[in-house]
């Protein structure tokens, strides 16, 4: 096992957020995994739930974030905290992408990128079974989804 991961180094699934793995949790003992992605301008990730907390440190651009109740801005150099099984979501209203890195506690949640990359555009059932097998659960009949698309325009 390396204690050093390069600048060039990750596993690179590519896709629409750009997601790079950058920490397996294989490689923590399962106590934490390490991804690196970026936010596209105008997108909106669903309100949903996970098993495990995510920490978010915005590297460029910014990003919004909903947890619970409340709505927070975090732009370069800001950490935001998803916990688990709190509702959120999280978007890009800006005209130029956001990149960050989510520290996910524990490991493991990496694999869900893994999988969605993987699968063929469309394929419903496919992402409905990684979401279930990882813990994930999407609100797409949220409120907060309408709210949010409104007031920045998403």
């Amino acid at each position: 096992m390396s204690f050093l991961i390069g600048s060039g180094e990750g596993h690179q699934l590519g896709g629409r957020f750009d997601v790079v793995v950058r920490v397996r949790a294989e490689q923590t003992g399962g106590v934490m995994a390490v991804i690196e992605e970026t936010i596209p301008p105008g997108e909106l990730i669903t309100p949903h739930t996970h098993r495990n907390d995510v920490w978010v440190h915005v590297l460029s651009g910014e990003i919004g974030v909903l947890v619970g109740e409340e709505t927070a801005t975090a732009g370069p150099g800001a950490w935001a905290l998803k916990p688990r099984g709190i509702l959120h979501a999280m978007w890009n209203s800006e005209a130029i992408p956001a990149r960050i890195i989510e520290v996910l506690t524990p490991g493991g949640t990496e694999r869900w990128f893994e999988e969605t990359a993987a699968l063929q555009p469309g394929d419903a059932e496919g992402f409905r079974a990684s979401c279930q097998r990882h813990g994930i659960e999407f609100f797409p009949d949220s409120p907060w989804l309408r709210k949010l698309q409104e007031r920045y325009r998403l």
